[in-house]
């Protein structure tokens, strides 16, 4: 066991996946809390950076790729395409896809997210961790994604 240290609830800080749920659920209300002042929340934010590091991305592409639901996304991208954050354009490959892009005015915000972002894992002690924890740990996340692929 990692740790002597036990929890009476329902999580049981021994286990790794209930660690990285209570990180993960914090690290996102950190973040929800930070990104409100911009009148953005966290799938937003992902909708965003998928878009901004990807071309020619539509919603089904981002729904897949962040593993969040299409209602989801398409709630996030109607908020951001209403606040003038990101453009739909029909797709001229295939009319019944809308191609996804950030206005001048989601760019804009790109760096500030980022810092957001930056800060957090500065104040956690992230950026003192080595290469190896962080190649073991995207390696079991993979592994996780890849044992809820049924397809």
């Amino acid at each position: 066991m990692m740790s002597e240290k036990t929890n009476d609830g329902f999580y049981d800080y021994n286990r790794l996946g209930d660690l990285l749920f209570i990180f993960h659920k914090n690290h996102k209300t950190y973040l929800n809390n930070a990104l409100a002042q911009y009148d953005l929340n966290l799938i937003q934010v992902l909708c965003m950076l998928r878009v901004y590091n990807e071309e020619n991305l539509n919603q089904k592409d981002l729904s897949d790729s962040l593993y969040i639901t299409k209602g989801a996304i398409t709630k996030a991208i109607k908020k951001l395409e209403s606040n003038g954050i990101i453009i739909r354009q029909q797709s001229k490959v295939d009319k019944r896809h809308n191609i996804l892009k950030l206005s001048q005015k989601g760019k804009d915000l790109i760096p500030i997210l980022e810092e957001i972002n930056n800060e957090w894992e500065e104040k956690m002690g992230l950026d003192k961790l080595d290469d190896e924890f962080f190649k073991t740990f995207i390696d079991l996340a993979f592994k996780s994604a890849e044992l809820n692929d049924w397809e």
